[in-house]
């Protein structure tokens, strides 16, 4: 009789033990739901190299205006500082834009995991209030006489370690359900930090994008303006010229100094001049000429003046290739040209990319045929999103139309 009612007790407390077992801890999100999920740490981090880099070249097309003693407020450096503006200010809300999508992001989270986390708390409230009914109906008496009615010690050793387990289990379910509790406090005390720093980037974000178009209509305002005095166009025209003869100075310079300083590469163009002068480079993107090389009548200004080059029509932000394989000689902002970007391709050949949105190479790299070095913009002095590309020989500028693959 002993046996069986220990026996039965023993199974009992087995029992209890499954059934008062601890709820799982809710697991965190597996790797592949994770794959989905924006990393947005890195494009926070790559937006801001990016408004790094233009601060430099920004600071650095203002040293090269100070040494050329120009004035800051001649006609093309206000129109490249209205465009400067504008796009630091882009940046500037793409970086507050990333951030906003990280805190929404954070927050949907957190109310899940608040969700989650009050679920469990429920359950564990009506573990531990099973666990009391229990307690009150199986307490020390009931307790003791499992251990006295075990026929054998053996017995009785296993009935004291199963009651033992389940004192642990409910110190263990106590615990839990203060962890859990402290959990949601604190996911409480988060989502309002979350909340409150949302509302200022929002806040933050409302002030960039209204400074963004007040300095869209103010250069539209100061175009406007000078499109009706025949004065300004005229000397913008000169400043225009003066621009360009400045592009063929530089690359003069920065080609010596590479010279004095030993630098030696290889010979680009090579297999290209055997094929003849026409296919010496290729497209660096594709689409209709909007203003061909040589003496034209200005799309601002509307002025006769000199075009270096030739403008390429395109969307905003169209990857810009390169047209051969050549060494990045210049990365940079330049007077009326905006962003620009000047590869050496040997033999005294350059090719240069203007009004470009964002570049993507470094000064003395090597960049292969077709490989990307930036995107298409409207940055210096333009009407809209083009590519103006050039073909230089030494200072010289010449029809790119000579040298493109038909």
């Amino acid at each position: 009789m002993r046996s069986a009612l220990a026996g039965a007790l023993f199974a009992l407390a087995a029992f209890l033990l499954c059934l008062f077992c601890l709820p799982c801890l809710p697991c965190r999100p597996c790797s592949a739901a994770m794959a989905y999920e924006p990393d947005y740490d890195f494009q926070i981090a790559e937006e801001e190299r990016h408004r790094m880099e233009l601060d430099l070249k920004l600071n650095e097309y203002r040293k090269n205006i100070q040494r050329m003693k120009l004035k800051e407020n001649d006609v093309l450096s206000r129109l490249d500082r209205y465009r400067q503006d504008a796009e630091k200010t882009r940046r500037d809300i793409a970086v507050l834009e990333l951030q906003a999508a990280k805190l929404k992001s954070s927050i949907a989270k957190l109310n899940e995991e608040m969700k989650t986390s009050e679920r469990m708390l429920a359950e564990l409230k009506l573990s531990l209030a099973r666990r009391m009914v229990d307690i009150y109906k199986y307490g020390l008496p009931s307790e003791l006489s499992i251990i006295l009615s075990a026929e054998s010690m053996h017995d009785a050793v296993n009935s004291v370690y199963l009651l033992s387990r389940l004192s642990e289990h409910d110190k263990e379910l106590v615990a839990q359900l203060r962890n859990r509790q402290m959990e949601i406090a604190l996911s409480k005390k988060t989502l309002e930090d979350h909340s409150e720093r949302l509302d200022q980037q929002s806040k933050a974000l409302m002030r960039e994008r209204d400074k963004y178009n007040a300095t869209i209509k103010e250069t539209n305002k100061f175009l406007d303006d000078l499109r009706r005095e025949k004065a300004k166009a005229e000397q913008v025209a000169k400043e225009m010229e003066a621009a360009q003869k400045a592009v063929g100075e530089t690359i003069v310079t920065l080609k010596r100094r590479r010279t004095e300083d030993g630098t030696k590469g290889s010979d680009y163009l090579a297999d290209r001049i055997a094929r003849g002068r026409g296919s010496m480079f290729d497209w660096p993107i594709r689409g209709q000429i909007s203003s061909p090389f040589g003496t034209r009548v200005h799309p601002v200004f509307r002025t006769k003046s000199f075009h270096s080059g030739i403008d390429i029509s395109a969307t905003k932000g169209t990857p810009v290739k390169a047209a051969a394989t050549g060494e990045v000689l210049f990365v940079g902002w330049m007077r009326g040209y905006g962003q620009v970007v000047i590869l050496d391709h040997r033999r005294d050949y350059s090719t240069v990319y203007a009004h470009m949105s964002s570049t993507t190479v470094k000064e003395g790299t090597v960049v292969k045929a077709g490989a990307t070095i930036g995107a298409v913009g409207n940055t210096g002095t333009t009407t809209g999103y083009h590519l103006h590309f050039e073909v230089r020989v030494g200072s010289e500028a010449k029809n790119p139309l000579d040298y493109l693959k038909k």
